[in-house]
Order: structure tokens, then sequence, then C-alpha cells
């Protein structure tokens, strides 16, 4: 069976810096290096290494990000 190659920038668990992380990396709680509990303390946590996760492409977790709606639904919905 052939899988399918998979990036992580399309994965639900990624998140880069300086926009949606302090650090680039994989945010799923199994392979954090350092994940906090509260919310007040979610700016130390460490994200692991997504580059040695999916270094074959094939990464275990992948999960599709979803979909951003159109322009005209968010506008519709006032989440400007």
């Amino acid at each position: 069976m052939v899988t399918k190659r998979v990036e992580c920038r399309d994965c639900r668990y990624f998140k880069s810096a300086p926009y949606e992380a302090p650090y680039t990396g994989c945010y799923h709680p199994e392979f954090m290096v350092s994940k906090q509990k509260d919310a007040f303390l979610k700016q130390q946590e460490l994200p692991g290494d997504h580059r040695k996760i999916n270094l074959r492409g094939d990464c275990p977790k992948f999960e599709q990000r979803a979909r951003k709606r159109s322009f005209w639904r968010r506008l519709l919905a006032n989440e400007f």
C-alpha cells in the first residue's frame, strides 16, 4: 500500500513562529517536549521537532487543517 506523503504545514497541530506560536513545531500533546496545564503558562510550552517527527513524510498523528471559510462568509459572520 502506498501512503501519501504529508507536509507538516498542512497539519492542524503545526504552528509557526511568530504569528501562531512563540516557537515553530508540532504542538500535538504526545510530541511536545514541555507542556503546561494552565492557560497563562502557554508561552513556556516547547513543541516537538517537526522535522524529526515527519522525517519520511509519514507522520502518524497527521490531521488535515480545517479549510478557511471564504471571505464573504467571514464578513457575514462579523469575524473582522
